[in-house]
């Protein structure tokens, strides 16, 4: 239940207070009480709050180290603290007693009878008001500090639990199917064939009649690697043996292969090889090479390395959404499983500008659970704090430090953790050493005995007795941390 803290002034008087509770936000209003307010100094005043806070439906306690206030404010069962963070701790105050609501009058036969009851009930409550009556309410502030350690962790697929002695934990190996294409521009080079060769053949009539040579007739060389040439124009040979005719040819594949020395030429391709001899009194020339791009073993590997730096960079995304609540996942444990496929668009030594890279690559990681690691780190703590004390579980922080290592799923990383300890408080044995003992003999007892910052603060309700309950059950003890 929401709880407002509201501070009043010393000038403060009960019909201040009630402005105040009327404009509070909070069904629980905790009123911390000054030293010298105004008010508070009167049974009437404490009415007065009792009839404000039941009209307003809120719930009411007072701070104050008043002991005049405290019983007071305890006779119409207020709760009342020493200090308004021990009021924030409260889960129930005590409920104030309802206001008297007056009916009919009662006879005076019904005012006897209902004396002599009252009178018999008195007398029995006070035989036994020494014993039963009497409650105390004990504050400590027992001796606190706060600690630190640092640990190196290992989380491990292949663990089950926790190994606190070695400081490792469990983890769960996550995977994913990552696709994607790159491409990068080839670095290799090689000679390509430009132009082709060009030059001039004779063809020689072997009959007494006209030959026609047509366009496109192709004629080569007989030696060595056959080259072959082509015309690119019609000539006709005049009817007389022996006679020529001149025809311009140009080489069918090009590059420098068509650059032939004279008198090589001497093959015609087809029935015109029985009516014309052909031959090029002259050199080929004209046949030349040009540097382009070629694919190389060196950009397969570059274009590939880029490429699953850059799918890694996605798996981790991917891999990411599949933790579960509490876990994270390292970046340093997302490493590629295996290569599902490999697409090169381009073969080693091809001609080509630019290379293309289609892949689809199997990664996986480490998720890690947070609470397992927190685990480990308070177990240390544990280890490290003084015999008689405990931890106080408010206080305790988690902080997860740098990756140290990665091998075969196994994450090592840097835990720190720090939280505040306590004094060990056993209430059971207070009680019994203290009950029913002078006040003074039990704050001694509790200085003495125990490790307290500082003086421990007993109230005793109503004060009369002058000692502690007999009755473990009628002392409170409560604690608080500085």
């Amino acid at each position: 239940m929401t709880t407002q803290v509201v501070h009043l002034e010393a000038d403060d008087d009960i019909t201040a207070v009630r402005a105040r509770l009327e404009k509070a936000e909070a069904p629980r209003v905790l009123l911390v009480v000054p030293p010298g307010c105004q008010a508070f100094d009167s049974l009437l005043d404490f009415k007065l709050l009792q009839r404000y806070a039941e009209s307003l439906a809120l719930e009411v306690a007072l701070v104050t180290n008043s002991s005049k206030r405290r019983v007071l404010a305890r006779q119409l069962g207020f709760s009342v603290f020493a200090s308004a963070k021990w009021g924030q701790k409260r889960a129930r105050w005590h409920r104030p007693k309802a206001t008297p609501r007056w009916g009919r009058r009662l006879s005076w036969g019904e005012r006897i009878f209902g004396a002599f009851v009252f009178v018999v009930a008195l007398s029995a409550l006070l035989a036994v008001a020494l014993l039963i009556v009497p409650s105390a309410e004990i504050t400590l502030v027992p001796d606190s500090e706060v600690i630190d350690v640092t640990l190196q962790v290992q989380a491990d697929p292949e663990l089950e639990m926790i190994n606190y002695q070695a400081g490792q934990i469990p983890a769960r190996v996550v995977q994913a199917l990552i696709e994607g294409t790159a491409q990068i521009p080839v670095t290799g080079t090689k000679d390509a064939p430009d132009e082709p060769a060009r030059g001039l053949v004779f063809f020689v009539n072997n009959i007494n009649q006209p030959v026609t040579v047509p366009q496109g007739t192709v004629v080569a060389t007989s030696t060595g690697s056959t080259i072959r040439f082509i015309t690119v124009e019609e000539v006709i040979v005049p009817g007389m043996l022996g006679s020529t005719a001149e025809a311009e040819v140009v080489a069918l594949d090009p590059g420098p292969s068509g650059n032939v020395r004279a008198n090589l030429i001497n093959m015609i391709e087809g029935p015109l090889s029985l009516q014309v001899k052909v031959t090029n009194p002259a050199p080929m020339e004209g046949g030349s090479v040009k540097q382009v791009g070629m694919v190389t073993t060196a950009d397969r590997e570059r274009l590939k390395a880029a490429l699953l730096q850059q799918l890694q960079q996605a798996a981790y995304g991917q891999l990411s959404e599949r933790l579960e609540e509490g876990e994270f996942l390292s970046a340093e444990s997302v490493a590629m499983d295996r290569i599902v496929t490999e697409r090169y668009d381009k073969l080693l030594e091809e001609q080509a500008d630019v290379l293309t890279l289609e892949m689809e690559v199997m990664f996986r990681g480490t998720a890690i659970e947070e609470k397992n690691a927190n685990a480990l780190i308070r177990a240390a703590l544990e280890a490290v704090m003084q015999d008689g004390f405990t931890l106080v579980g408010q206080g305790l922080q988690y902080q997860r430090g740098e990756i140290t290592g990665v091998e075969d799923g196994k994450v090592s990383f840097v835990m720190r953790g720090s939280g505040s300890v306590m004094a060990q408080v056993d209430e059971k044995a207070i009680k019994e050493a203290i009950r029913g003992k002078p006040l003074d003999w039990a704050e001694d007892y509790l200085s003495q005995n125990l490790r307290l910052e500082a003086a421990p603060v007993i109230e005793v309700t109503p004060t009369w007795p002058g000692r502690m309950p007999w009755f473990g059950f009628r002392i409170s003890i409560s604690t608080e941390v500085e």
